[in-house]
């Protein structure tokens, strides 16, 4: 009797994240950077709740290799953060996660890891799918800028850790390049004993899982474009790309950016992507909570815009108090969020009113190039 022969594995893109945090002290209502963790009986198999020694707590997810698992997943992680250890020095103060990429005078990012799980990713597949995920990064910044005050002051831009950061943490690279160097925005993360070979995406601010589910989004479509040995669908000229990430750093869901050398609103991007993508991201089982992300970015809406309003009514509201005011209300947000609640509750709870998206749809043909 012949020998079944068993079927060869197809490779499934794996993904993984990185977050850093802030924290908010409860319940003197202060953000700060100070360090804690979830109960030990509470971590999984696979995450870690380590330091971060520049901000303070910082996650690190389990492996995803599907968008739905990981929108559970990050909600359930972070969750944890919630149910904190007794502190050493009998202190009634408790911790809440303030996913912000800066606030006080540290920046906080999130981190993407992209790989291939049947096989070992070598630098090489590496090298090649960075080459496809280049010219996203300006709408990954937009996506996820997250941080429009900085020293605790107010200010126009909408990802102050990127502006003030780059040139040392996250430095800019070239399309055909791909570094191993640790501070690039795109680097071959070396394998450890917990980890393979991955390709680091170091450009996203500090974000909620919303968020972060939504850029998994995008770079999960790419990769699985070049899985399939497809050709790149944007492929824009250096001075072009400068233009266009500087320009997302700056002004965030009202930037200006760049698909094939032709410059479009962050609206048009959007649909230019879910139109070219859009075999990729129909097997990909998108949660409606991530479609609705991307609609209120149509709309002008990301969470530096959300941060920033709801600093400025707390402002408006008191001056000398206003972030005691700002931390209560994001405080009471995240904690709704991270317990299953929706985006738009979590936008209610901040004091925010989001623009109607019912009549908003991707992937609208009347956005060319």
């Amino acid at each position: 009797m012949a020998h079944r022969q068993k079927k060869k594995r197809k490779p499934v893109i794996t993904m993984g994240v990185e977050l850093e945090t802030y924290s908010i002290a409860l319940p003197e209502r202060r953000i700060c950077r100070e360090l804690h963790f979830p109960k030990r009986a509470s971590i999984e198999k696979g995450e870690r709740f380590t330091r971060d020694w520049s901000i303070g707590s910082e996650y690190n997810s389990k492996v995803f290799t599907s968008i739905r698992q990981a929108f559970f997943l990050l909600k359930s992680s972070l969750r944890k953060y919630l149910a904190f250890r007794d502190p050493e020095n009998g202190s009634d103060t408790k911790y809440v996660i303030f996913p912000t990429g800066g606030w006080i005078d540290r920046f906080a990012g999130s981190h993407v890891h992209l790989a291939v799980d049947a096989k070992r990713f070598s630098y090489v597949e590496a090298q090649k799918l960075s080459t496809y995920i280049h010219d996203h990064i300006p709408f990954l910044i937009v996506l996820t800028a997250s941080s429009p005050v900085w020293r605790e002051e107010m200010t126009p831009y909408s990802s102050n850790r990127l502006l003030k950061g780059s040139h040392k943490y996250c430095q800019v690279t070239k399309r055909d390049f791909l570094y191993k160097h640790h501070f690039r925005e795109l680097t071959f993360n070396r394998s450890s004993k917990k980890k393979p070979n991955t390709l680091e995406v170091r450009v996203c601010d500090s974000s909620i899982p919303e968020y972060l589910t939504a850029v998994l989004c995008v770079c999960k479509a790419v990769a699985e474009r070049w899985k399939k040995h497809k050709r790149a669908l944007t492929r824009t000229k250096h001075v072009n790309y400068l233009k266009a990430r500087d320009n997302a750093i700056k002004n965030g869901a009202r930037a200006r950016l760049v698909w094939n050398n032709h410059w479009v609103s962050v609206a048009d991007y959007t649909d230019l992507f879910f139109r070219k993508y859009e075999d990729e991201l129909d097997q990909m089982d998108i949660p409606d909570d991530i479609i609705r992300i991307f609609k209120y970015l149509k709309k002008g809406w990301n969470q530096a815009e959300l941060i920033r309003k709801t600093a400025v009514n707390a402002r408006r509201f008191h001056r000398q108090t206003w972030q005691r005011r700002f931390a209560k209300k994001y405080a009471a947000a995240i904690e709704d969020l991270l317990d299953g609640n929706s985006f738009e509750q979590f936008a209610k709870h901040l004091g925010v009113r989001l623009p109607s998206i019912e009549r908003t749809w991707l992937g609208r043909r009347e956005a060319n190039w």
